[in-house]
């Protein structure tokens, strides 16, 4: 065996075939790997199908150095095919890196490499009922016992569906952690937007594993391919998903995409302060050519923050639906058809509005629909596609150079003519799999880089040209996330936060999330909130037929810096005076419901955007989350019934009930000033609570604080409060409400 260590962890590598064997914690004196088992030293897959076969391995290791000992691997696939993995192990730290590149001399296209591959991970704790996987799927997944519930061939974390960014992450890293009992951190440290799977599931021995697959950014033949940077592996301690999210962080905030620095800090000129500060609620999918004035009207009777609507995509000249119809090119989407009626109305109320575009779906029996055909992004096939979604749309590549043209022409015509406040694009850069196989494009033929940096060029072009024509800034946001797009993009919609009441993303998870056994963590923002990127989630109604778990859902989404989202794309609007609107009018062919407007629901989500827009507001739109406080929170039932996604969905008139904190609860630092704790009450009773608050846990800049009690906006001087000192503090939350604890 090949021994490589560093002062926590000692790695066995198989000298016969190169797999990883042993992976053991000397601190905890714990290996995490049950290396009895056989497993793949590295899987290639070729055009013409995956291979973990070889027909020479050799190997060696390096230990001149005090500072590094350094394994290199080389299996001989077959003649002028050769893939090589590098492992280094630094004595003086507590990382272990891989990396890996392929040779490639032959007619065989290489498609991508599965290195390194840590297989046979066992339990952490007694049947590993402490056990957890944090991943960065979907803005963040925590799942309890993923030995128990993760399934070979099903359940788990590989060839994720929507939505796919880095397959189905936003960000490049996971975490399988004992709680308190030690752990294991992954993550690819690859600032240059490369295509990758980060997989995380149950193997055909019945155990983890923990791998990484890189795509060719050249599927030729005679092509090789070389994944420059680091997969690194550490230890945790098992305090919980945090604990791996500070790693990420410390080196995901020094790439490009955060070079401008905290949102709070960038040039007026160059964001939209007016959706950071002043919008409390946003709404989704509302018509766009149909007169809706009487409903905006009727949400502010009870909500008196601006809100920010994103209209439905039914405006544009020809058809833009969900069932029948998307636009070509120029002459399919312009004159626009809003109503005036619904400008007038969100212009009265000081709202904002952004369209709803199809961004990459292209009619190619439209406009210009030969150029249209020409620019299709050109998929894998099969299982090399490794995706559950099977791309079935016609998109077009952003590298090719009428997409381009035509991606700035279409929004820089629309501002001209619409002058529309911001611009929202579904079916975009961070739901479509960075990968196209056709050569005409002017990118290589492959994925990652070039298509990804495509999708910068297109937005960060785009908002330009709109900001031009409009004389101000416009901001842009798309369908979900990915960190390599947060310097170009100032929101998304995500419906995570919705869930189990909620269509899409986490729908591979969709039986484990009702139990609880998978949650939704905040894990984004987490790392990111302070650098922009406002998130919309919650998939809501002000319907009381939705549930209780509306509460819940809508005080979680506030406290974790978003706002809320009512959403109207598979169903109607909330029935006023008994109307609701039709079917007939709509993008999407739903169901009638007639579920009427409640305003005391109204009133709650109106209550929130107070918060969001008011005190809170300089924490929930520019602050650094932290990790909250620990005290006693008890559970409740709340139910909850789903009608809001496509009818042929499993999930479509869904209901049931869900097992929930009574408070919400989230804590965050605002520059080096102050801290704040907020708790919302999402049940009908007042709670009492008692929390620690230990300021030497904070780095903040002065000697002395005062500690605030919020409530309404009214604010109670409660103590000072030194910055070495802790402290128990007492709290009443009225029901249904939302308290701050600010220490300023």
């Amino acid at each position: 065996m090949l021994r490589l260590e560093n002062k926590r962890l000692v790695l066995t590598i198989d000298e016969v075939n190169g797999s990883v064997r042993g992976l053991y914690d000397k601190v905890r004196q714990r290996d995490y790997l049950l290396g009895s088992f056989p497993a793949d030293p590295f899987r290639l897959e070729l055009g013409s199908g995956e291979t973990a076969e070889y027909i020479r391995f050799t190997c060696r290791l390096d230990d001149s150095s005090e500072e590094e000992t350094k394994a290199v691997l080389q299996w001989e696939v077959h003649p002028g095919l050769t893939v090589t993995g590098t492992v280094v192990a630094f004595s003086a730290d507590d990382d272990l890196r891989f990396y890996s590149e392929v040779d490639n001399t032959t007619e065989a296209t290489v498609v991508g490499l599965e290195y390194p591959i840590i297989g046979n991970l066992q339990a952490i704790t007694k049947d590993g009922v402490d056990d957890f996987v944090a991943h960065s799927f979907a803005t963040g997944v925590l799942v309890r016992n993923p030995l128990k519930h993760f399934e070979a061939d099903g359940v788990g974390f590989r060839h994720m569906p929507y939505p796919e960014s880095f397959s189905g992450a936003s960000m490049q890293f996971f975490t399988y952690y004992g709680l308190n009992q030690g752990g294991l951190y992954f993550a690819a440290y690859d600032g240059d937007c490369c295509a990758k799977w980060l997989n995380f599931h149950k193997n055909t021995n019945g155990l983890l594993e923990a791998s990484f697959f890189h795509a060719a950014e050249d599927m030729r033949p005679n092509q090789g391919m070389t994944v420059g940077y680091p997969i690194v592996v550490r230890t945790v301690e098992g305090e919980g998903w945090y604990e791996a999210a500070d790693l990420y962080k410390m080196w995901a905030t020094r790439q490009f995409w955060c070079a401008r620095g905290a949102l709070s800090e960038v040039e007026e000129k160059n964001r939209a302060r007016w959706l950071n500060e002043e919008m409390g609620v946003c709404t989704f999918g509302i018509n766009g050519m149909y007169d809706r004035s009487a409903w905006f009207d009727a949400y502010h009777k009870y909500i008196e923050t601006p809100m920010f609507h994103i209209l439905g995509p039914d405006w544009v000249h020809k058809t833009q639906n969900f069932y029948n119809g998307v636009p070509g090119g120029m002459d399919d989407w312009f004159p626009t058809r809003f109503h005036p009626s619904n400008i007038e109305t969100i212009k009265k109320h000081g709202d904002k509005y952004a369209p709803f575009e199809f961004d990459y779906l292209y009619d190619i029996r439209g406009a210009d629909g030969e150029q249209g055909r020409k620019a299709l992004q050109k998929f894998p096939e099969g299982t090399s596609l490794r995706s559950i979604d099977k791309y079935k749309f016609p998109l077009v590549c952003p590298a090719d150079p009428y997409v381009q043209q035509f991606h700035v022409r279409r929004d820089e015509k629309l501002q001209e003519e619409a002058d529309v406040d911001s611009i929202y694009y579904d079916i975009s850069a961070n739901n479509i799999l960075k990968v196209c196989l056709e050569d005409s494009h002017g990118h290589p033929v492959g994925a990652g880089r070039a298509i990804t940096m495509a999708y910068r060029k297109n937005y960060a072009d785009t908002k330009a040209a709109m900001i031009e024509k409009a004389g101000r800034y416009v901001p842009m946001g798309t369908e979900m996330m990915n960190e390599v797009f947060l310097d170009v993009l100032d929101y998304y919609q995500a419906r995570a936060g919705g869930r189990p009441a909620a269509p899409l993303e986490g729908y591979n998870f969709r039986d484990l999330l009702p139990t609880g056994d998978a949650q939704l963590i905040p894990m984004f923002t987490y790392v990111y909130n302070e650098y922009g990127a406002l998130r919309m989630d919650g998939w809501g109604k002000l319907a009381e037929e939705i549930g209780s778990l509306f509460y819940f859902t809508a005080a979680r989404t506030y406290l974790w810096g978003g706002l809320y989202e009512l959403n109207y794309e598979y169903s109607p609007m909330e029935a006023i005076d008994g109307k609701e609107n039709s079917p007939e009018e709509h993008y999407y062919i739903f169901e009638p419901r007639g579920y009427s407007l409640s305003p005391e629901r109204a009133r709650y989500i109106g209550m929130l955007a107070k918060v969001r827009v008011g005190s809170g507001n300089k924490y929930l739109a520019y602050g650094k989350m932290l990790r909250p406080l620990a005290f006693q929170r008890d559970q409740a039932a709340f139910d909850w019934f789903h009608y809001n996604c496509d009818k042929n969905f499993k999930e479509y008139n869904e209901s049931g009930t869900y097992e929930a904190d009574t408070i919400v609860h989230s804590a965050w630092q605002y520059r080096n000033e102050s801290v704040c704790f907020f708790f919302a009450n999402v049940i009908e009773n007042e709670i009492h609570v008692a929390v620690d608050v230990d300021m030497r846990k904070y780095d903040l800049s002065a000697k002395q604080y005062q500690a605030v009690y919020i409530h309404d906006e009214k604010r109670t001087a409660l103590f000072s409060i030194g910055y070495d000192e802790a402290r128990r503090v007492d709290l009443t939350i009225p029901p249904r409400s939302v308290i701050m604890l600010e220490v300023i």
